[in-house]
């Protein structure tokens, strides 16, 4: 009994571990993006709707291509076209 709690511990200290270099990794892996990121963004000296643009448009492609590899291709809902949100009445 003893020893099994021990090896518990053991593994919780283990995955406790894991977790914090695992977080510390991505914390520095996302400090290096942004900072390549921040300074193309300050050489194009782009004004701010071009710049918001333009990351949306770098958002919808990262996320279009992992839909495609999760769904296998595009994804269709229906062949209705949608209502879109800002002509929708509520009742």
């Amino acid at each position: 009994m003893k020893k099994e709690r021990r090896r518990g511990k053991i593994a919780e200290e283990l995955l406790e571990r894991f977790e914090s270099e695992w977080e510390e990794r991505k914390k520095k892996e996302a400090e290096e993006l942004h900072n390549a990121l921040a300074e193309v963004i300050c050489e194009h000296q782009a004004d701010i709707y071009t710049l918001l643009f333009v990351l949306e448009m770098l958002k919808f492609e990262v996320l279009e291509d992992k839909y495609a590899k999760l769904f296998g291709g595009r994804v269709e809902l229906s062949e209705k076209e949608p209502t879109p949100i800002t002509g929708a009445t509520t009742h």
